[in-house]
């Protein structure tokens, strides 16, 4: 089979296309034949990072959708034929292949009326998003929440899920990807060349945000903490503070992490099962037309690394998707 094979940790000039052999699915996994794998900046990261347990030459990607071409002894609730999508695991992955095997814990099957190319598009972004949206700050109607980072992949789909919750979201973003964002029935978008802090003053009347979504730097979420009101929250996605950006005792700001990637080494099996739960929902919603995908360009399997450079350098607006031959 075709594969996508990191050689070494050295960015995407280690990143190959090469012949492997296909996997055989363990007793509790299936073999999936990948349609589409959706990429995201994580995975340049890894690419220049590595992860302890890859073995190289390592095959990379973690967001695929595909059909179940086999499963294991032990596997009785999937069957080949099956339409799936899943966020593999990252110390494992495989995803940028035309076969890649997967345990079913979080294993998500796809609605008739989703492709496989926005399926695999919703992984890494869209379970961060509602991750941040319900799991840890658990929004509710009539709250306001800014989103820096608005017209990435998991900014994009928290301003959905924040509006989908109730909530006044006023969106950050450069201004390449101010359309789309008001499309989604966003509250006001604010361009990041602007004077944030003096919009959103402006925007609230003066009564702060409960809640901000940083997708951005620390340097961002300590800047928009300043913005929050007394007893709000902020959770930081691509970053971390090295510090308390605010003084004990003065507003009491609740601060929260998401680390989707995370999820397989350090969380319970509960928590791996949400994945399945995140995906199911988050596709029921694209099913249903609640929720955009965001696909903005579909690019075929032997230009991988030239999409992943693409996404590196900015030069679109939504998800990128991988389509694999037929």
């Amino acid at each position: 089979m075709k594969a996508w094979t990191l050689t070494e940790p050295d960015g995407l000039n280690s990143l190959q296309l090469t012949r492997r052999s296909r996997p055989k699915p363990a007793p509790d996994e299936v073999l999936i034949q990948v349609a589409a794998a959706g990429l995201n900046p994580i995975d340049y990261k890894l690419a220049s990072w590595g992860y302890a347990t890859w073995d190289y030459p390592q095959i990379v990607g973690m967001d695929i959708a595909g059909t179940v071409e086999a499963v294991g002894a032990q596997v009785h609730q999937y069957k080949p034929g099956d339409r799936v999508f899943t966020f593999l695991d990252p110390r494992q992955c495989g995803g940028f292949a035309e076969y890649v095997c997967s345990k079913t814990d979080a294993l998500s099957r796809l609605p008739a009326e989703v492709s496989f190319e926005q399926a695999a598009a919703l992984p890494s972004a869209g379970y961060s998003a509602w991750l941040a949206v319900y799991d840890k700050l658990r929004l509710a109607a009539g709250q306001r929440i800014a989103i820096t980072g608005a017209g990435g992949g998991v900014g994009g789909f928290a301003a959905q899920l924040a509006k989908l919750a109730g909530a006044t979201v006023y969106a950050i973003a450069a201004q390449q990807h101010h359309a789309r964002l008001l499309s989604y029935g966003v509250d006001a978008v604010i361009d990041t060349e602007d004077n944030v802090a003096m919009k959103i003053i402006e925007l609230t009347e003066d009564r702060l945000l409960h809640a901000v979504i940083d997708c951005v730097s620390a340097r961002s979420g300590s800047v928009m903490s300043a913005l929050i009101r007394y007893n709000g929250q902020i959770v930081m996605v691509a970053d971390q503070f090295n510090q308390v950006p605010l003084l004990a005792t003065t507003k009491a700001i609740s601060m929260h992490e998401v680390a989707l990637h995370a999820t397989y080494a350090h969380g319970a099996p509960e928590d791996i099962h949400h994945l399945a739960d995140m995906g199911n929902n988050l596709s029921n919603l694209v099913a249903e037309g609640k929720l955009d995908p965001m696909l903005n360009q579909l690019i075929p399997f032997a230009d991988l690394k030239q999409g992943l450079q693409m996404l590196h350098d900015q030069k679109h607006s939504g998800k990128l998707v991988v389509v694999l031959d037929d």
